[in-house]
């Protein structure tokens, strides 16, 4: 009888045991589960000092550390986004098939593109063979490829922008190549400057050569000829001293331009009463007017604005003389200045002249730039005129544009600020 008493209560044990053993193993699955999921696994079984109670808890710290390293990475990935959207460069990431894995806005602004690029290749996504050439040559190499690019719209043959590419093969711990990185960066306006400052060296060069090539010309015949009658000398010498007045005009632009540009003479702005600056402009020029055989009618319309006096002078002679220049004897020349609405006013000059043709009108502030070259020569003019316009008025925190109807008239269009605080000596 005792006997089996003992073999029941050990059955017992057993059982209770058995309950226990079970109890842990499903606990210690559940969290096992939960980390694996990503959860948080339930604490309660970590409980006690028993083998699965110490399972539990390795299980609950390997959960904490799966938990900081999914923050370190959500971290690493903000900061790489946030990086990669503040780059005005554009950055790709293709892999070995070169297709796109990554990019940022910069990127897909550089090529326009419309359609999600993740996931199709290179070529496919920009339509630029020379870019997928080029990471396709930084793969098999060893070295970092760097080239400058084109770019312009399929169907285009005018490049709208130039991109230096910087790519770089990705490695993995082998030394396989994995993928490419390329970072593209806008160099449209190096290159613009680069072909504005071209063109004012052969400009000057070729504005400079025609008085030269006159004067040694003359020179040269003055000096050689021995028999010269006092009338041809004259005539001679005549001819010498106009050039000589057209270089000296052409140089003293230059140095203005180069003024303004550098910025050595500061804006004297002050308060200026457009009525009495107007009226003094056409008591100035009356002598000018009546030898073309010109008006000017004179329309102050608006009060006072905050300007440099001498250099606002100079942007409205410039003007003046382009419109007596091209307007023929009895035209009328319109001299206005009126509200513009924003807390701005219009300034504008207006001739009834031959006008500009529409395909000139966009280069007309452009230096050295003349609609009627020969023309223009002719009547003594450097082509930098308007040029300085523009720098002037764009230190005055305005804007300036040319309108015309080809052979009907033109008409230069200035906007000024009408408050001081409004003048901004920004970039030209």
């Amino acid at each position: 009888m005792f006997a089996l008493g003992a073999v029941l209560a050990g059955l017992g044990t057993l059982i209770i045991v058995r309950r226990s053993f079970l109890h842990g193993l499903r606990r210690t699955e559940e969290m096992a589960r939960a980390v694996v999921n990503g959860t948080q696994p339930r604490t309660e079984a970590t409980a006690g000092s028993s083998d699965f109670s110490q399972l539990a808890q390795e299980l609950e710290r390997l959960w904490r550390g799966q938990q900081g390293l999914k923050s370190d990475i959500q971290e690493q990935r903000f900061n790489l986004h946030a990086i990669l959207a503040s780059m005005v460069e554009g950055v790709v990431v293709v892999d070995g098939n070169q297709v796109i894995r990554s990019m940022n806005d910069s990127f897909r602004k550089m090529f326009s593109l419309e359609t999600e690029p993740i996931g199709q290749t290179v070529v496919r996504a920009t339509r630029q063979a020379a870019l997928s050439e080029l990471i396709r040559a930084a793969a098999k190499g060893q070295t970092i490829e760097v080239q400058e690019i084109a770019v312009a719209h399929p169907g285009s043959p005018v490049a709208e922008r130039f991109l230096s590419v910087n790519a770089v093969p990705m490695r993995d711990e082998a030394g396989a190549v994995t993928g490419v990185v390329a970072v593209l960066h806008d160099v449209s306006r190096v290159k613009q400057l680069e072909e504005v400052r071209r063109q004012f060296v052969a400009n000057v060069s070729h504005e400079l050569r025609t008085p030269l090539s006159i004067f040694q010309g003359y020179l040269e015949t003055l000096m050689e000829t021995k028999d010269l009658s006092r009338e041809d000398a004259e005539a001679y010498l005549k001819i010498m001293s106009k050039h000589s007045r057209r270089l000296q005009v052409l140089l003293d632009d230059l140095l203005i331009l180069a003024r303004l540009e550098a910025r050595t003479d500061p804006l004297d702005i002050q308060p200026l009463s457009l009525e009495l600056f107007l009226r003094k402009i056409l008591e100035e020029w009356e002598p000018r007017l009546r030898e073309k055989k010109v008006t000017l009618a004179v329309d102050p319309a608006v009060g006072t604005i905050p300007a440099d006096p001498f250099r606002l002078e100079q942007v409205i002679g410039n003007l003046l003389e382009n419109a007596i220049k091209y307007s023929p004897p009895g035209a009328e020349i319109a001299l206005r200045a009126v509200p513009a609405g924003g807390g701005r006013v219009e300034l504008r000059v207006e001739n009834t002249g031959g006008g500009i043709p529409p395909g000139d009108l966009a280069h007309v502030f452009e230096r050295f730039y003349r609609v009627e070259k020969a023309r223009s020569r002719e009547a003594g003019g450097t082509g930098l005129g308007l040029s300085i316009v523009k720098h002037i008025i764009g230190l005055h925190g305005g804007e300036v544009r040319a309108e015309s109807a080809f052979g009907k008239g033109t008409a230069i269009v200035i906007q000024l600020p009408m408050r001081e605080e409004d003048v901004e000596e920004g970039e030209i």
